[in-house]
């Protein structure tokens, strides 16, 4: 699969953030999963879209800096998206061997479209280039692989929920909550949404998170009937 496939996969995402595994959302609530209270309580979501945009307009500093930071909390499409960086040379010089490293640390939990862009990359790498990458591979993969990453991201994500629940005073979920967007503009938001267990608990949101990415959406192109071009006019 292309890359230009996978980054089309990566803003496609974005926009299945605003469904649960199962059930829809309406447009009024996909306020949430963009709001700055779910996203700093999600930083792997917070800081993909952050590289993503700035990726998009070609600040590519700043975007490897932001996938980074998603990367530290095992975000496999920001880790994917290192590697991509490192293989152009986008934002840094080209490094095919850290491009490798990064692949395999995305492909790890066997999502095909990133096991093919490993797969691809190791063929493409000479003899130097994957000494290099058995010297190095096992500190990165100590260092943001699943074994540490995933556990990095459940005591995020814990400490926001429980500094969410102690502040709203209530054992239970609250009947509405407010969220701001980027311009301060409040939305009211059912709470049951809101703390919807796909996205407050690790197991569950780990679980939604690899039903995205195992089938990413593909697009398709209706070809209708041939027809008879006629003459140029003039002629």
């Amino acid at each position: 699969m292309s890359w230009a496939l996978v980054l089309a996969c990566l803003a496609a995402v974005q926009a299945l953030a605003a469904q649960e595994v199962t059930k829809p959302i309406s447009r009024k609530q996909q306020a949430t999963l963009s709001s700055a209270v779910f996203l700093n309580a999600h930083p792997d979501m917070k800081h993909r879209k952050q590289g993503w945009d700035a990726y998009a307009e070609g600040d590519f500093a700043l975007a490897r800096a932001q996938f980074l930071k998603a990367a530290w909390y095992g975000d496999k499409p920001s880790q994917a998206m290192l590697a991509e960086m490192d293989w152009k040379g986008e934002g840094a010089a080209v490094d095919r061997a850290s491009a490798y490293t990064w692949a395999d640390i995305a492909a790890e939990r066997g999502y095909a479209v990133f096991v093919g862009v490993r797969e691809r990359y190791w063929r493409a790498l000479d003899s130097a280039e994957k000494a290099r990458v058995a010297q190095n591979g096992p500190a990165r993969l100590a260092e943001y692989g699943d074994g540490v990453a995933r556990g990095r991201f459940e005591r995020h994500l814990r400490r926001h929920l429980r500094d969410i629940q102690w502040s709203s005073r209530t054992v239970a979920p609250p009947r509405t909550v407010t969220v701001y967007d980027h311009h301060g503009v409040p939305t009211r938001i059912d709470g049951s949404r809101f703390f919807s267990s796909t996205f407050w608990d690790p197991a569950q949101y780990q679980a939604w998170q690899d039903a995205q990415w195992r089938a990413p959406p593909e697009g398709s192109v209706k070809v209708g009937e041939v027809e008879q071009a006629g003459p140029p006019e003039g002629e």
